[in-house]
């Protein structure tokens, strides 16, 4: 099994799993491990790509739970930092207890040499791929401007349909659960509504739930709409309160979205 993927094709990749996660930096290098996934080495930290993901995203069929999914292997400076500390103080521990004197048989002496060789080696391996290719990083990026911008008008255009998807049903993606209480006068009913959004991409405001009021014997009474002005972004909770007015022999409520409008930032 051969990994013949550059610098090219993990940028065109990066570039697409920075739309779920603001904070991934600039490409600066990379290193492949031996099972031939790859170490990206960032501005502000690294990040890993499997073979299979990168065979994928020249084929064009990642997803955006498969994308999420990659963005959320994003690790931080500060988190890498602490990750290479411990390395470097696991090496230095395991070095002093060679030089302990022991008895120990030659079983053991040999396989705590061949750990500490393996360490040294993945260290100096990724120092020597970032000194490699940090001088070519200006030309890879060129490259890049010139070669990667049908690919990244091609994803867009994927985040286009998942979200003209979502607003053209928004009861799919919007729920409603509401708790519910009488005023003092017992003449309006308090509702608590919280309305989750489970869309990927899209925002909607204005929603629209239904309330049913039901008798003691679960027979319809009457039922209303009331519109939530508010805005609700993908992946969110929301709870709002309202009243609504009382009748004779209500005994429970029922609330769900029957509607919603779409809520469009400027691009």
């Amino acid at each position: 099994m051969e990994a013949n993927y550059g610098e090219n094709e993990i940028l065109s990749l990066l570039k697409k799993v920075r739309i779920f996660n603001k904070e991934i930096g600039s490409f600066q290098s990379f290193a492949i491990t031996e099972n031939f996934d790859y170490v990206v080495k960032l501005s502000n930290g690294i990040i890993h790509f499997k073979l299979e993901e990168i065979q994928d995203d020249q084929r064009d069929s990642l997803t955006p739970e498969q994308l999420i999914a990659i963005a959320n292997r994003f690790v931080s400076s500060n988190s890498q930092t602490t990750s290479q500390e411990k390395t470097f103080s696991s090496l230095s521990i395991s070095s002093q207890q060679t030089k302990t004197p022991q008895k120990r048989s030659g079983i053991k002496k040999t396989i705590i040499i061949i750990s500490i060789v393996l360490i040294v080696v993945i260290v100096g391996g990724i120092t020597i791929f970032s000194k490699l290719y940090n001088s070519n990083e200006q030309d890879i990026f060129e490259n890049y401007n010139i070669n990667g911008n049908s690919s990244e008008e091609t994803y867009e255009e994927k985040v286009m349909k998942i979200e003209e998807m979502e607003y053209s049903q928004p009861t799919k993606f919007l729920s409603a659960d509401a708790t519910y209480r009488e005023n003092f006068w017992g003449d309006k009913i308090i509702v608590k509504c919280t309305i989750t959004n489970d869309a990927k991409v899209a925002t909607y405001k204005d929603v629209v739930v239904r309330i049913t009021y039901y008798a003691k014997t679960d027979t319809e009474i009457k039922s209303k709409e009331h519109v939530i002005y508010e805005v609700f972004p993908p992946q969110s909770t929301k709870t709002v309160e309202f009243k609504i007015n009382n009748y004779a022999h209500v005994y429970s409520l029922d609330c769900e979205v029957i509607g919603a409008s779409p809520y469009e930032l400027d691009r």
